[in-house]
C-alpha cells in the first residue's frame, strides 16, 4: 500500500514537505477488525501538531491522519457487522473502554 509517512519532526519553516510517500506491507486484520481501503483521509490540526513536535508520536515512523472514509477489504476472525465492499468511516476517538453499555451498544460515547 501506498502511505505518507512522517520519520521525524521537522519544522515547516525547514521544509515545506516533511512527509514522504513510501510503499508498505499490506496490513493484515486481527481478530475482530476490519481492513478498509482508504478513499480520503483526513488531516487536521492533530497532525502538524505531531509532525513539528508540539504533540510528537510515540515512535517513527508514523502514517498519519485519523479521519477516514473508505470501503472494507478485509475483515479478521470475528469480525461481523461489516461486509466486503461497505463504505464506512472512521472518526478520532479518544478512549473507548469496549466494555460499559455505551461501547457493547456500539455507540462508542465512553471516556
Amino acid at each position: 500500500m501506498k502511505a505518507m509517512v512522517l520519520s521525524r519532526i521537522s519544522s515547516f519553516r525547514d521544509t515545506k514537505t516533511p512527509l514522504e510517500m513510501v510503499d508498505l506491507p499490506d496490513p493484515i486484520p486481527g481478530d475482530g477488525e476490519i481492513l478498509i481501503r482508504v478513499s480520503t483521509c483526513g488531516v487536521c490540526h492533530t497532525e502538524l501538531d505531531e509532525i513539528e513536535g508540539r504533540t510528537p508520536p510515540p515512535r517513527f515512523p508514523v502514517v498519519p491522519g485519523h479521519e477516514i472514509v473508505g470501503r472494507v477489504a478485509g475483515a479478521g476472525k470475528g469480525a461481523t457487522r461489516f461486509q466486503m465492499g461497505d463504505r464506512v468511516g472512521v472518526g478520532w476517538i479518544h478512549s473507548a473502554c469496549g466494555k460499559c453499555p455505551y461501547c457493547l451498544s456500539g455507540n462508542r460515547k465512553c471516556l
